[in-house]
């Protein structure tokens, strides 16, 4: 019994002494197999790289008046031709500084291209609190896309490869959403929020739709009972699409301008000319019929004769 003890001790003490060993040995094995599989990359934390174009490249190497300076991975870019001297840009600079930070953060650069001396251009951009950078024509040359308007304010549109998209008056700015294609921005705009403090007759204006069509008439004006038939009977359809009309009075008296709607059958909304001053993208008018296309944020798509509100579904997109 005792020898039988004393063996299986021995055997005991042997298996207990080696056996660490042999984990040990495993577990260091393990560990060096581990470190030198190289580490997965989580797909949630990878970053789109973001590529450079040739108008990038451009400006990268470019020299600007402000200390501020455009991105040169932007998908488009805005050429914005204006002068503090200059009355219309000067009225459409503050909607422009307001849009930039939501142009910047989808992926849409916007450059000054000062019409004027250098330090004038600079207390321009100042004044506005602008965040966008500033160049002189003379740095421009050879800007890939880029097309030197008539007058200002002026605005020319390139994609990042330098590709021509449009080019017009610099009020084609606001319309930056749609003319580089984004999402839409959901929730009601500046006129549905005007919409709830102007006082209409005859009718309510939608505060959902996405393009607002302003009409200019009144009852004394001959040739707009001309044009008037043709829009009335479209304006079904336009609803059904969010384009709504307002109907912009320059009648003397509120009554006269009812008894007109009513004559004319007309069934969208009523306001007088004073109180739609208050409507984001009034435009005063020389003439009627006149109407004014914006879109939901009072942005001017369009101006000019009643004619144009026949073509409402090109300019409507």
């Amino acid at each position: 019994m005792k020898h039988t003890a004393l063996y299986l001790s021995m055997l005991a003490g042997l298996f207990m002494g080696t056996l660490p060993t042999v984990w040990a040995t495993d577990s260091a094995a393990d560990t060096e197999e581990v470190a030198a599989k190289p580490k997965k990359k989580s797909k949630k934390g990878k970053k789109k790289e973001e590529k450079i174009g040739k108008v990038g490249e451009f400006l990268q190497n470019a020299t600007f008046f402000t200390e501020s300076k455009p991105s040169p991975t932007a998908t488009h870019y805005f050429f914005l031709e204006s002068a503090s001297w200059c009355v219309p840009c000067k009225a459409v600079m503050p909607k422009i500084v307001e849009q930039y930070p939501k142009m910047k953060e989808a992926g849409v650069e916007l450059v000054l291209i000062a019409s004027e001396a250098e330090p004038a251009a600079k207390k321009y951009l100042e004044g506005y609190n602008a965040e966008f950078a500033g160049i002189m024509p003379g740095n421009t040359t050879g800007l890939p896309g880029y097309v030197k308007g008539n007058g200002i304010p002026n605005m020319c549109l390139v994609d990042a490869e330098g590709n021509t998209v449009t080019n017009g008056h610099g009020r084609m700015v606001l319309q930056w959403r749609q003319l580089t294609n984004q999402p839409e921005d959901k929730g009601p705009g500046e006129v549905a929020k005007a919409l709830e403090e102007l006082k209409f007759f005859n009718a309510k204006p939608s505060k959902k739709a996405k393009y607002y069509i302003y009409l200019h008439s009144a009852a004394t004006c001959v040739a707009c009972k001309t044009y008037l038939p043709t829009i009335v009977k479209a304006y079904k359809k336009m609803k059904k699409e969010k384009v709504e009309i307002i109907f912009i009075s320059h009648d003397s008296t509120l009554e006269a301008a009812k008894a007109y709607a009513k004559e004319e059958r007309m069934k969208f909304a009523g306001i007088m000319d004073a109180e739609a001053t208050k409507l984001p993208g009034y435009t005063q008018v020389s003439g009627m019929p006149s109407a004014t296309i914006v879109d939901k944020h009072g942005t001017v798509i369009k101006s000019g004769h009643a004619a144009l509100v026949n073509d409402w579904e090109t300019f409507c997109k």
